[in-house]
């Protein structure tokens, strides 16, 4: 495929539009506007022309392609407008708060004629692809039990309060929106196997918390006034869930989210056995996996040798020199870019996003009910 400058906007300016900022520099594309909740935060976040309104951005700069950075519930919104402008969209996950915004997405894609991609991105690391190809490969057996994590300390403060926590933003959940569903991806993308089945259990610790207008809470939410001049608020979003899971070839396994663990910046950790061997893997250590047997475990560092040679892209550094996150992140920006070019990169779609929304609502009514549920497609 021939090297593409494609002209790109943002949507949104938090804290991971600015990491798209980068990608999209690193991969030579041309960012031509930025578009904030205000003119004012559009402005500070600098890099490109500042908006506030994505309606007249879209038609007055017309770029090939948008970066939806948005809040959640912003996301089907500004995806649709971007669609139906002629521009191809990566959008942050969630792909949106509702299965039928997510449906409305996918329908706004075909009629446009363009890619819609989504931002997992942890799928992008080498040696994910690497377990992928072992596990296809029957290396480790018949597969037996999938497990894990995702644990963070984002929301570890008692009082700490985040946009999220407010009304409408983020769905009915906290931590599967936003953590969750990047765990759940991932299961399903190794393994090549759907969850069928999962049963949730939801703990909101911490339902009281304080917005001080602080960068990342957002606008002021509904609640009562502090004697600082913050404002009380009540939530009842979960910080932490807990999943059984079953997979359609009877393998089953476990993960805990959480949002309030402490000493977890960012752990995101799967562990896979089979009627073999087994293997573990952490994002926060993403150049190594164990390799389990019955006789001994063997520590495997990421080498570009190891990956199908299809994939040798996605690994520019020899081995002993730590490719991470934003790594990662360009993979996956760059196979959705090459989706959008017509080539044949793999990429996490629109339809990987609607997933991820049926595996959450499944968790939801899962944990609503205190019964396991059936998962559908």
């Amino acid at each position: 495929m021939t090297e593409w400058r494609p002209r790109v906007a943002i949507i949104g300016t938090g804290g991971i539009a600015h990491v798209h900022v980068r990608m999209i520099r690193d991969l030579g594309g041309e960012l031509v506007a930025v578009c904030g909740r205000t003119l004012g935060a559009a402005s500070a976040f600098g890099h490109a022309d500042p908006y506030d309104d994505p309606a007249r951005m879209l038609r007055e700069r017309a770029p090939e392609v948008v970066h939806v950075c948005s809040p959640h519930h912003l996301h089907a919104e500004h995806s649709i407008a971007a669609l139906a402008a002629g521009a191809h969209v990566l959008c942050e996950k969630p792909m949106a708060t509702k299965l039928d915004d997510g449906l409305r997405m996918i329908d706004a894609a075909a009629r446009a004629g363009r890619t819609g991609a989504i931002a997992y991105t942890y799928r992008g690391y080498p040696l994910i692809e690497v377990l992928r190809s072992k596990l296809a490969a029957d290396h480790f057996g018949n597969l037996r039990r999938v497990g894990g994590c995702y644990l963070s300390q984002d929301v570890f403060a008692a009082d700490k309060y985040v946009w999220m926590f407010s009304p409408g933003t983020t769905g009915d959940s906290y931590v599967l929106m936003d953590l969750g569903v990047h765990w759940l991806d991932l299961v399903e993308f190794v393994t090549r196997q759907r969850i069928v089945e999962i049963t949730a259990q939801l703990s909101t610790h911490q339902p009281e918390r304080i917005w001080r207008g602080a960068p990342g809470e957002g606008r002021e939410p509904p609640g009562s006034r502090t004697e600082d001049g913050g404002v009380r608020v009540r939530h009842g979003l979960e910080e932490q869930a807990d999943l059984l899971i079953r997979l359609s070839n009877g393998a089953a396994g476990s993960a805990t989210i959480s949002g309030v663990s402490p000493g977890h910046p960012n752990t995101i950790a799967l562990s896979i056995d089979g009627s073999e061997r087994g293997a573990d893997w952490n994002q926060q250590d993403p150049n190594v996996w164990i390799e389990r047997s019955a006789t001994g475990n063997t520590t495997i560092q990421r080498s570009p040798d190891a990956l199908p040679q299809h994939l040798a892209w996605m690994s520019k550094l020899p081995s002993g020199h730590a490719e991470g996150y934003a790594d990662a992140f360009r993979n996956v920006v760059f196979q959705s870019w090459a989706a959008m070019r017509g080539g044949h990169f793999g990429y996490p779609s629109f339809a990987d996003g609607l997933r991820g929304l049926r595996l959450i609502d499944a968790a939801l009514r899962s944990a609503a009910d205190r019964r396991p549920v059936s998962v559908g497609d």
